[in-house]
């Protein structure tokens, strides 16, 4: 049986962060990861409050290094040419108002590495197959059927979709936000906008607000690709994945022209069901961060936000309890954590039922309006001087009623 200060489940960016901050404050740190790195992911978009995280784990200047795509801002377009482009630098002040592009394979795999670097113990290939919460021992797997356990003084599950912890001690709960499918690809050959516009995520509204489409350009010349809707949407096309990401790209005013000479470079993916909840995120000995505790949309691509975020806040109260302190895990992470949580969730709720497209197209918002937005699309959630942070839906609906107002 191996022993360590923290086990660590899943190596991604949640894990390698917590993993990165706990081997650097001296504990011994296990991480258990299923999967042999580089691998492919979605998620590619990062938010500017990820390099706060990354800087303070002293790897920003790894990143860097790494010549990723520049990424100043995002643009909205709908089919009737409506457009908005939110630029990060246009905040209410943040520490950083740029972030990056980046293939996760390549990106997890160099946190990983960075987390290495500092002392952690990656384990790749390796699964959970059972935990006893009482004597805190994380039984695991190899590839080739051999089992091993690991008695460890704390257990952070970063294990993703996954959902390890979730799924051994029937944590799961049901998503409030509706059913939908991503579907999406790699294409090369788009045609990008030129200047500074070229690094920017640019989301299209398909129909009615029917379906989006995420473009994520990479600095090698391809780019992200995808089509996310409700299953319903889906199902009654009745297409197979690939065509129905073709009957949408090619048939959406704005992606049909940007991507009329683009080439597929790898299959088409669906992902169902991606949205999930769990009843707590923490207990005796362990606790959960990343996408093992919620996830909500890739619309405003905050899972890397709140996964970097998880991790090093998860891993400072670690090192604080394992220092002798104590830490109340409700107040000081989960609701913690629930206060970005909850403003994500609501400006999702309010793309989804059109407040955002009202409020996005609109040419009567106020510039504190537009700079306090343009904070919480950087990731920026917990900052209570923005507006938007505290009571998220009330101030969204206000919004809404001045700009209607102002118009009338």
């Amino acid at each position: 049986m191996k022993m360590c200060d923290v086990l660590i489940i899943g190596g991604g960016p949640s894990g390698a962060i917590a993993g990165a901050s706990l081997a650097q404050k001296g504990f011994s740190v296990e991480i258990i990861e299923k999967l042999d790195f580089p691998r492919f992911v979605i998620g590619e978009s990062l938010l500017p409050h990820c390099n706060a995280i990354l800087a303070k784990n002293n790897l920003l200047d790894t990143i860097i290094k790494q010549e990723y795509m520049f990424k100043p801002g995002a643009i909205f377009e709908n089919e009737q040419k409506k457009y908005e482009r939110y630029d990060f630098r246009f905040n209410i002040g943040e520490e950083y108002n740029t972030s990056f592009q980046v293939k996760r394979e390549e990106f997890d795999d160099t946190l990983i590495k960075g987390a290495k670097s500092f002392g952690a113990t990656i384990h790749h290939g390796v699964e959970v197959i059972g935990y006893n919460q009482n004597e805190n021992i994380i039984t695991a797997k190899n590839r080739e059927g051999e089992e091993e356990q690991y008695r460890a003084k704390f257990v952070l599950d970063a294990s993703g979709y996954g959902r390890v912890l979730p799924q051994l001690l029937d944590l799961e709960v049901p998503s409030e936000l509706k059913p939908r499918k991503a579907i999406f690809t790699r294409i090369e050959n788009d045609i990008r906008a030129e200047g500074e516009l070229v690094g920017y995520i640019t989301i299209f509204i398909h129909g009615d607000n029917d379906a989006w489409i995420w473009v994520i350009p990479f600095a090698d010349g391809t780019t992200s690709v995808g089509v996310v809707c409700e299953d319903e949407y889906y199902d009654n096309m009745n297409l197979t994945t690939e065509a129905f990401w073709d009957y949408i790209i090619y048939n959406d005013v704005n992606a049909k022209e940007r991507f009329k000479n683009a080439k597929k470079l790898q299959e088409v993916v669906k992902i169902d069901g991606y949205s999930s909840n769990v009843k707590t995120m923490h207990g005796k000995g362990f606790a959960l961060a990343g996408n093992a505790t919620e996830f909500l949309d890739p619309v405003f691509s905050s899972g890397v936000t709140l996964a970097l975020v998880s991790g090093d806040m998860a891993a400072d109260l670690i090192a604080r309890e394992l220092n002798g302190e104590k830490v109340d895990w409700q107040t000081e992470y989960q609701d913690e954590m629930m206060i970005g949580v909850d403003v994500f969730r609501e400006f999702v709720l309010a793309w989804y039922d059109g407040r955002l497209h009202e409020i996005f197209f609109s040419q009567n918002k106020k510039e504190m309006f537009t700079r306090s937005i343009s904070s919480i699309l950087s990731g920026y959630v917990w900052n209570k001087k923005n507006v938007f942070v505290e009571n998220s839906k009330e101030k969204i609906d206000l919004l809404i009623k001045m700009i209607n107002a102002e118009t009338d």
